[in-house]
C-alpha cells in the first residue's frame, strides 16, 4: 500500500492508501477468510475475475485498517449503510470512504470530518460529451476534453461522497475549478453543504483521483 498526500492528510487529520492489485493474480486466502458470507457471496456474484479480487482485496484491506484503528479483530467489524448506500462503522468513531478502478483502489479514513475519495482510469474513447451533458455545468462543459471531464468527475464524485448524498445527486449543483495548488475551488449555493474541501490525489498514469472533506 502506498500512502498519499494531500493538503488534508498533511494535517494529519485524514489518511488516505492506495491498493494496486495484480488482476491475473488468486487472492490470497486470508483475505478471504477475514470477509463474513454477505461480502464473500457479493464478490462472488462478479462474474469477471477481476472484479472479484478486486472487491476481495479492497474489502479485507480496509478491514484490517479499520480494525488496527480501533482496536479490534477485523473479521468481527460490522458495517450499516447510509441512505444511499454508502457503508459506515457500525458504532462509528471513523469516517472512511473507498474507490476502485483498473488496477488500483483507494481507501481515505478520518477521526474527523467526513471523507469522499474517487479513482477513476481515464478512457480516451468515453463519449465526454454525452457524459459532460449529464454531470457538469454549462461553464464546465466549455472546451472540456477526455482528461478535463475526468478530473472533475472525480473531483464531483468523491464531494459528494463526503456528503452522504449519491452519485445521482446534485452533480450540476456545483461546478469544479482549480485552486491553490492542490486543491480544487468548488462553486455552489448550497448552503448546508457548509465547508466542503477537494484536493487531487497522485495516480498512476491514465488515471484520475480526488479525496474531498466536509468539515463540521
Amino acid at each position: 500500500m502506498t500512502s498519499l498526500w494531500s493538503p488534508a492528510v498533511g494535517e494529519g487529520r485524514i489518511e488516505v492508501l492506495r491498493l494496486d492489485f495484480d488482476l491475473a493474480a488468486p487472492w490470497p486466502d486470508a483475505d478471504w477468510n477475514v470477509l463474513n458470507t454477505e461480502e464473500r457471496e457479493r464478490a462472488l456474484r462478479f462474474f469477471r475475475h477481476e472484479d472479484r479480487l478486486r472487491m476481495v482485496s479492497t474489502r479485507a484491506a480496509l478491514r484490517r485498517l479499520l480494525g488496527e484503528k480501533i482496536g479490534a479483530d477485523p473479521a468481527t467489524l460490522r458495517f450499516t449503510a447510509g441512505r444511499y448506500g454508502r457503508p459506515e462503522l457500525a458504532g462509528g468513531g471513523v469516517s472512511f470512504n473507498v474507490s476502485h478502478s483498473g488496477d488500483c483502489a483507494l481507501i481515505a479514513f478520518s477521526r474527523h470530518w467526513a471523507v469522499g475519495v474517487d479513482i477513476e482510469r481515464v478512457d480516451a474513447t468515453a463519449d465526454v460529451a454525452g457524459l459532460a451533458a449529464i454531470t457538469l455545468t454549462r461553464e464546465e462543459r466549455e472546451g472540456v476534453d477526455v482528461a478535463d471531464f475526468f478530473e472533475r468527475w472525480v473531483v464531483k464524485e468523491a464531494a459528494l461522497k463526503a456528503l452522504g448524498l449519491g452519485i445521482t445527486e446534485k452533480l450540476q449543483a456545483f461546478s469544479v475549478w482549480p485552486g491553490q495548488g492542490e486543491l480544487y475551488e468548488l462553486r455552489h449555493a448550497e448552503a448546508e453543504w457548509g465547508d466542503l474541501r477537494a484536493a487531487r490525489l497522485a495516480a498512476p498514469p491514465g488515471y484520475a483521483a480526488a479525496l474531498a472533506w466536509k468539515t463540521p
